[in-house]
C-alpha cells in the first residue's frame, strides 16, 4: 500500500479511539485503557503460538515430502 494511504488509515483509527473514549465518562477510559492494552497482549501471545506451531509443522516435514534417497548401482 501507499505510505500516504496507510498514514492516514492510522490517523483514522486514532480518531475512531478518542471518539469512543469520549462516549465514557473519564474513570470507564481508564478501563478502556487497561482492557486495550490487554487486548494487544493477548494478541502478540497468539501470535507467538502461531509463529511456535508453524515452525514446528515446517521442522517435521511429512515423509512424502521429504527427497527418497537414491542407491548408487554399479551397472557392469
Amino acid at each position: 500500500m501507499n505510505r500516504e494511504i496507510l498514514n492516514r488509515l492510522k490517523t483514522a483509527g486514532e480518531y475512531q479511539r478518542k471518539a469512543i473514549y469520549a462516549l465514557f465518562p473519564e474513570k470507564v477510559g481508564r478501563h478502556l485503557d487497561v482492557i486495550e492494552k490487554e487486548l494487544k497482549m493477548m494478541a502478540v501471545e497468539i501470535a507467538a503460538d502461531v509463529v511456535k506451531e508453524y515452525r514446528k509443522c515446517e521442522d517435521s516435514e511429512p515423509d512424502d515430502k521429504k527427497e527418497p534417497e537414491v542407491k548408487k548401482v554399479d551397472i557392469v
